[in-house]
């Protein structure tokens, strides 16, 4: 009788260790099928945002049409702003500025990229040496610099490919410059270009990060004129040109843009996209594109709505 007994405990423990069981798969299946509808939802959404931003940089490409038109006469100047746009029922967040607003990397004479390099944080040696391997990468001989390096430096390091020995096709090619550190890449990204194909640089869009890299200049200095620049594109008004520069800083024939996308998704996200065209030069396809991505803007933000200045 007793061992009866036991074996209806044993009996009833497993299936009480069965229906824990069961209940933790199902509450798995169901996290699963949870998690199967959000990553579904989110891609969607980031699909839509994407479309949209497309819709945006093309639209945009449309509009450099009117560039030289009077702002009264163009919604979407190419100001550097963002300027919303309603398309399919969102608003998509569109602006352009000429590329000439960054430093070329193929252009950069030895104090500019001397001095660039400082501003972000290298000392004067280490900026030395970095500009060097620069230089080397985008001449055509095989001599070094001072302190720079060509093949057999390349190799020295144990890499397979040594300099290019020619101008810089893309910006993500300098990552592979000697002393170029992924750090480093990415403070520089968003000063410099291949694509503006001037020396100089246009004042009246040109980031703080591109404007302390001149020679000489204070910080004060910069910030100073970046809320001059604010202010006079708040009222509408000619950007003034800056006390310093030089013949770095002058306006240029604006043959390149960079142009902007952005769109709010739900739950706060954003979809963002950029591309650069040429405009020297029009297709059946439309002006020439020289490069696209997706992923956070250098824009100057948002412009004020017509209810949210003052």
């Amino acid at each position: 009788m007793q061992k009866h007994a036991a074996q209806k405990g044993i009996a009833l423990v497993l299936v009480l260790w069965v229906i824990v069981l069961l209940s933790v798969i199902a509450g798995a299946m169901s996290t699963v099928q949870r998690t199967g509808v959000a990553m579904t939802g989110n891609i969607r959404q980031e699909r839509e945002g994407r479309a949209l931003v497309n819709a945006g940089l093309n639209f945009m490409a449309l509009m450099l049409e009117r560039r030289t038109r009077p702002i009264e006469d163009n919604p979407w100047p190419t100001d550097g702003r963002l300027h919303p746009w309603t398309f399919a029922g969102k608003t998509v967040w569109v602006g352009a500025m000429p590329e000439n607003a960054r430093i070329d990397l193929n252009q950069a004479n030895e104090q500019i990229l001397q001095s660039l390099l400082q501003s972000m944080g290298l000392e004067e040696e280490e900026a030395l040496a970095v500009r060097d391997a620069i230089l080397d990468w985008r001449d055509p001989d095989n001599a070094t610099h001072a302190q720079g390096a060509e093949d057999r430096e390349y190799r020295a390091e144990g890499r397979p490919i040594g300099a290019r020995d020619s101008i810089f096709l893309s910006l993500e090619e300098l990552q592979q410059v000697a002393g170029i550190t992924p750090e480093l890449y990415k403070k520089l990204a968003g000063a410099l270009t291949v694509d503006a194909r001037q020396r100089t640089v246009d004042p009246a869009f040109a980031s703080r990060e591109v404007l302390l890299a001149i020679p000489g200049v204070t910080p004060a200095e910069v910030d100073q004129y970046i809320l001059e620049r604010q202010q006079a594109l708040a009222q509408g008004l000619p950007v003034p040109p800056p006390a310093f520069g030089g013949a770095f800083l002058k306006k240029g024939k604006n043959t390149r843009f960079r142009l902007f996308a952005e769109v709010d998704l739900p739950g706060g996200g954003k979809a963002q996209g950029e591309m650069v065209v040429g405009i020297e030069t029009k297709t059946r396809k439309g002006y020439m594109l020289l490069q696209k991505k997706f992923g956070k803007l250098q824009s100057f933000g948002r412009a004020a709505l017509p209810e949210e200045e003052g």
